[in-house]
């Protein structure tokens, strides 16, 4: 009997899904699939239907209307009916040995999200040439808390694109539904870091350790793809309703302040942008009427805006 679900939110993805489900398919260990179609407008429907056909642990599932990563992924992990659920995006894959391994570590342990470290890859490379997102060196096994985890999300503690909120964890079912726990429907940037830290704040015993089998795909052009300036205002306002969830530590508390400064400073350089698009002086000049510290951030960055100096250096 398959302990595991894996859950795939499909969108125009009729390039990739058949190797993603293939690994799925490929697990050393019995695994039940879900695939939600967000109403691609390619033939990802028909490709993973012809796939559901010939193997029926797959279980499709088509959005009446597109809603984004977050409500595909909620509609699955409310069709789940197995001891853990897992995420798998629709352009990455498993080694098969992945699923396996996650479950021979949280037999007898009290955990309910286990992270794995993910590999990354650009297409073409092998997995075996991929760098890791989080740590370059080996961890064992991290017991990680509501401080530590917004932290490991936050650039000046991880450097750009190796936030732990990428990974995609195995979760305990019955924690999921005991806290009511989904992703917020209405984020389209860091929904994950977001789902994770509020089952935290909800006492989710998380761990992370080293790489299992999780394979990223990179592709031209999504460093730098734009991110529109009202989800950035999602990302403060989540932020800003997990500072207010009682209960919290000191520590978990600071943590959060960090993440929300983070997080300001790229929402008011963003402002700043689509000011200078909109030649509207009076909006260019609204964004320094902030708190000291985010007004600095954005200075900050126009400095190295114009020095031509890049914001996120990458490795």
């Amino acid at each position: 009997m398959a302990e595991v679900t894996l859950v795939i939110p499909c969108y125009n993805a009729a390039d990739t899904i058949t190797r993603t489900i293939e690994s799925a398919l490929a697990q050393t260990v019995p695994v039940r699939i879900i695939v939600v179609d967000d109403c691609s407008t390619d033939n990802s429907f028909q490709v993973v239907s012809a796939l559901a056909e010939k193997h029926p642990q797959i279980k499709l599932f088509r959005q009446a209307v597109n809603g984004g990563p977050g409500k595909a992924r909620n509609t699955g992990l409310r069709l789940a009916e197995t001891e853990w659920v897992a995420g798998l995006d629709s352009d990455d894959f498993l080694l098969p040995e992945r699923t396996e391994r996650l479950l021979a570590h949280v037999r007898g342990r009290e955990v309910d999200f286990l992270m794995d470290d993910i590999i990354r890859i650009w297409p073409g490379q092998a997995p075996a040439d991929g760098v890791r997102v989080w740590r370059d060196d080996p961890v064992g096994t991290v017991q990680m808390g509501l401080a530590e985890f917004v932290r490991e999300n936050t650039l000046k503690h991880t450097g750009f694109r190796r936030e732990i909120g990428y990974l995609k964890p195995l979760m305990r079912t019955a924690f999921l539904r005991k806290h009511s726990l989904e992703f917020r429907e209405d984020m389209r940037l860091a929904e994950d870091y977001e789902f994770y830290a509020r089952a935290l704040v909800a006492g989710a015993r998380l761990e992370v350790i080293d790489p299992c089998g999780y394979i990223a795909l990179n592709r031209e052009g999504s460093l730098s793809k734009a991110v529109p300036t009202k989800a950035m205002e999602k990302v403060v306002a989540a932020d800003r309703a997990l500072l207010a969830a009682p209960g919290l530590s000191s520590d978990a508390r600071a943590a959060l302040r960090e993440h929300l400064a983070q997080s300001q400073v790229d929402l008011q350089w963003m402002r700043l942008i689509d000011a200078v698009r909109a030649r509207s002086v009076p909006a260019a000049l609204g964004v320094f009427f902030t708190p000291p510290p985010v007004a600095a951030g954005v200075v900050q960055r126009l400095v190295k805006h114009v020095l031509k100096i890049p914001i996120y250096p990458e490795d």
